[in-house]
Parts: C-alpha cells; structure tokens; sequence
C-alpha cells in the first residue's frame, strides 16, 4: 500500500473533438500548495508540454447541493473572462468522475501571508509597490463590474517576477448594472467591511476600498486593525470603526492618513481607487519601483536599495520610518547591508514556495547526540545552500564548493576551501568582525541566510541549542545534491541525511552504524545499519536502498543527471 502511494499520480483530461474523436491530456500531479473550502491545489505538470500550472481541484461530493455547484460555475465563468497582469491567470477547466479540475497560473513565491509572517512588516516603499498593483488589478476588475469582495494578504499570490497576482474569485460577484447592490454577507473576518455585517443596504465596490485599507495597516504595521481573538468582537470593532496605530512602529503621517480616509463607516465617503492612487502617500518625490528584488522575501531592502528611489535619504519621514526597520531587523545587523552588491538585491532567480515552505520546516529526526541538518534554503541556481544545523549554528555550501560555518554565538566563523590535488578542504578562523576584504560578499550572504532562516521558523523552546567547544571540530555540510524525490547532505561528522519531498527522512550514522527512518507522521525508529535493509517496514527499506543509490552516484559519478535517479 505504501509503495503504491509513491507512484505518480496521473490526471487524465479527456477531450471530445467537433469530429466525434476523443483524446486524452495527461498531468502529472505534483506537490501540495494550499487548500480552501472544499478545494485543494496542487502542482499539475502536462505529460505533453511539461508546463507547469496549480491546479485547484474540488470534489464533486462537494457540489451536491445546487447552491454549491452554481458557486463553482459562477466563479469559473467570472475568472475565466478576467485577463490582466496582476490577476492569476485562468487556463482553462475540465473534470472526471471524481473532481473538477481548475488550472491556474502557478505563482512561486507563495502569498503576502507567508511573506509578512517571515518579515513581520514592511517598510513603506515596499507597500507602496504591493498597493499600486493591487490598485491596478482592482481598476480592471471595477471597469469589468466585478467585485472581488475576499481581498487578503492570502489571495495576493507573489510570482516568480514578484508580481502580486490576485486570485480565488470564490467569493466574486458580477453587478448586472451600475448602481446594483449585493446583500451576501461574506469576506474574512479581518477583512470584512462594516456595510457587509450590516446587511440592510447591501454593498458594493466600496468593500474592496475598504479591504484595501486594511490591507495597507496590515502591511505597515504587521497585524490586522481590527484583529482580535473573537470573532465576535472582531465585528464589534469593525462596527465601530474602532482601531488605533501603535506607538512603538514608526509610520509616516501620510500612510496614517490614506488609512484614515479609507477606513471610514458609510461606503460613500470611502476615496475612490483614482483619489487613493493620487494621495500623498504615492506622491512623496520618490520613484516607486514596479516590482521588488526577490531578496525582500527573507529581509527587508537596504539602505543602499532605498537611496535608488528617494533622494535625499533621511529627509522625508516615510523614508526615515523605512531605514529604521531595516536597521532593527534582529537577525540581520546594520553592517551586512553596506557590503550588499545589485547582484543580490536584483537577483534573477527568487526562492521558491517549495524553498520557503517545504525545505525550511525543522527536522523531526535525532540520533543521539549527533548533529544533523535541521532547516535549510536553495538558492544554488545563483549562490549556494544555507543551511542551519542541530546545534544552532549556520552554514553556507557556496556554488565554488567553499563553506562557511557561523559559531553558535555568531562570533566565529569557519571558512573552508579546497586546496592540493587532493582537493581537501583547507580550513581558516576569522572573527565576524575581522576577516579578509575578498570574504565580504560572503560574509553579507551568510548574513542573510542567517536572517531568512532564523525569521522564518521560531526555536522549539523545549529544544536547547548545545554549548560550542572552541576545541571541537565544527560539523558543516562537505557535499549536497538534490534529486527529483529528495534532498541528501553528506556532514563532516560522517552523517547522510536524505530528506525526501514526501517529508520522510533518512538519517546514516557511519560512526554509531545506526540508520533512523522518520515515517511521514514525524514518527522515528532507529535500526543497526547492518540489519536495515532486511527490515520489515516497507518504506525505510525501499527510502535506504535509494539512498544508497544516492550515494553512489556521488561517490562513482558526481555529475550523474539527477533525473536518473529514482526510488
């Protein structure tokens, strides 16, 4: 039953022609990216063209009821019809027996939840940029007589440009003519506007004016206006009107201002989508850049960043405000951002939702007091692997095979380069803050690893970083590869860690001769390596013999296509 799970699944799309004749497309599904309702989404790559699209897909034991069936029909029909650059875009639709199938633009980057949960608030520049394509998107949608009415950080998708794209239309609905009014109470709780909960004089455009103000308070300021842990009292406070902005985050008296006049009870004194875009807090002299650079998904943008779009830096409070959050980002500090080079901040390539979701998770695994991998980032297409360890401190696996490894209390570090004919790594100490100049981009990137990945995932409280002997030899990842079904880290300690993408994981000790096997509900078995492979459990034995595969591929042919290796 196992094995059986980790085959492929294929999603067959039958098509009738004008002629009679059938033919069938094939998907292959892949990753999970999300659920809502009744619906999931999930990675779908066409066997034909091997394009990759997100696939939302609801069961039809969902849509017994006729209410629910037109729900779906409704808003097929209404994303379908739109076509803009900061809307997702609508493939197309079919079904089978079993589901019906939406096909989506895939958007890499995840949504703006996950992005404000990793930097807990944006600077102003930046929100201005997310708010003016979301503006965008919503003209469009306005000029079409549609109204989005779910506007949340969780429906702006991020793609691999860092477009916001605007998606799950669920909730859409179409005015049949200028003046309509809509009377379904509907939205999120956060996000809901007072004239919706009131129900009596129905709503309008203006519940996505006023979703848009909550929007920019929660960006600027990290957290819902009305936000509380009741719904109930949630509503009351949106009823009321009743929110304030905190003392202790620095905010421009522009940014309060636009907020102010959106946030405001009767829908007609609300400013029109025109009148936001010409307020003064899209008007400050500055530039406002259309996208931002992939970097701003883990840390905010440097000062350096900053000065390309305002001149005179220091002289408008928004800028002021936005300087101060990149100097008190804790885990990032104010001298990293100095040595920071355009080919960072303007990368090519961002990290991806898998990068930020799948591969960042912490491990579930110990061996004894070994140290292994516990949470890591891919950014090899450009730079190299960070990563953290067990023990707390981080590492980079750069892409010329040198290494750094950052000391537990972030003094240190190592840096390793291979040197001789034998290639083995040659190791040198340097204090963080005294190293060799040609170091300095490095040292920024280790910075920035350190800050994407410490800000990403709290610290188990129950779990204590081990104290750091300056007398020990420092673990660090020697040698990684990725294959199509998992991710392997070879450590100095003789440690083989595999992490597959079904989040099972092997973990080789050389020096206990112990193999551990975490199944995929986290739980972990521990078996002599000796006797592993005679196992009764199904899973582990198959997972080790591909990791032995794994290995020797490394081993006999490091530069074995990856594609080639399979369970």
């Amino acid at each position: 039953m196992a094995q059986a799970d980790e085959q492929p699944v294929i999603v067959e799309e039958k098509i009738v022609r004008v002629n009679g004749e059938i033919s069938i497309r094939q998907y292959s599904k892949g990753r999970f990216l999300g659920k809502g309702g009744f619906a999931r989404c999930y990675e779908f790559t066409s066997m034909e063209s091997r394009k990759l699209t997100a696939s939302k897909i609801v069961p039809k034991a969902s849509l017994t009821k006729s209410r629910a069936k037109q729900k779906l029909m409704t808003e097929i029909k209404i994303h379908r019809s739109l076509h803009h650059p900061n809307i997702v875009g609508f493939e197309h639709f079919f079904e089978d027996s079993e589901n019906v199938y939406i096909l989506l633009e895939l958007c890499t980057n995840q949504t703006m939840n996950e992005l404000l949960r990793r930097r807990k608030r944006l600077t102003e520049l930046e929100t201005q940029c997310y708010l003016l394509q979301v503006i965008s998107a919503l003209s469009y949608l306005h000029g079409h007589r549609v109204i989005h009415r779910d506007l949340k950080l969780g429906n702006f998708f991020l793609s691999d440009k860092m477009e916001i794209k605007i998606g799950d239309f669920g909730l859409a609905t179409k005015l049949e003519f200028d003046g309509e009014k809509k009377r379904t109470i509907c939205g999120t709780p956060n996000y809901i506007a007072p004239e919706v909960l009131d129900g009596k004089q129905g709503h309008s455009y203006e519940v996505d004016i006023w979703s848009l103000g909550v929007v920019a308070y929660t960006l600027l300021v990290g957290k819902p206006p009305f936000e509380t842990s009741d719904v109930k009292t949630t509503y009351r406070r949106i009823r009321m009107n009743a929110y304030s902005f905190p003392e202790n985050v620095p905010l421009s008296e522009s940014s309060k201002n636009l907020i102010t006049r959106i946030l405001v009870t009767d829908p007609t004194k609300r400013p029109t989508l025109t009148e936001i875009q010409a307020h003064e807090f899209f008007n400050q002299g500055n530039t406002i850049p259309k996208t931002l650079p992939p970097s701003t998904l883990a840390c905010p943008p440097s000062a350096s960043y900053l000065r390309q779009f305002v001149p005179g830096v220091g002289s408008s409070s928004s800028v002021s405000g936005n300087l101060r959050l990149t100097e008190t980002t804790p885990s990032l500090p104010k001298t990293s951002a100095r040595g920071l080079k355009d080919d960072f901040i303007n990368t090519d390539r961002p990290v991806r939702k898998e990068e930020t979701n799948r591969q960042l998770r912490s491990s579930a695994s110990t061996v004894g007091t070994e140290i292994w991998v516990k949470k890591w980032v891919d950014y090899s297409s450009k730079y190299g692997l960070g990563y953290t360890l067990s023990n707390g401190s981080t590492g980079v696996f750069f892409n010329d095979s040198t290494k750094i490894v950052l000391n537990i209390p972030g003094i240190r570090f190592k840096y390793f380069e291979r040197k001789g004919a034998e290639k083995q790594d040659v190791c040198n100490t340097y204090l963080l803050t005294d190293y060799p100049k040609e170091l300095q981009k490095k040292i920024t990137l280790l910075q920035h690893f350190r800050s994407y990945l410490e800000g990403d995932i709290k610290q188990d409280t129950n779990e204590k970083p081990q104290e750091e002997n300056a007398d020990d030899a420092t673990i660090y990842v020697k040698k990684w590869m990725r294959t199509r079904h998992a991710i392997m880290f070879r450590l100095s300690n003789k440690i083989v860690q595999v992490n597959f993408q079904d989040h099972t994981e092997i973990i080789l000790s050389s020096e206990s001769r112990m193999v551990t096997y975490v199944n995929k509900k986290g739980e972990r078995n521990t078996f002599p390596l000796a006797s592993a492979l005679e196992s009764s459990n199904l899973e582990m034995t198959k997972r080790l013999k591909y990791t032995k595969e794994i290995l020797s591929s490394m081993l006999n042919n490091p530069k074995q296509q990856e594609k080639d290796l399979e369970p």
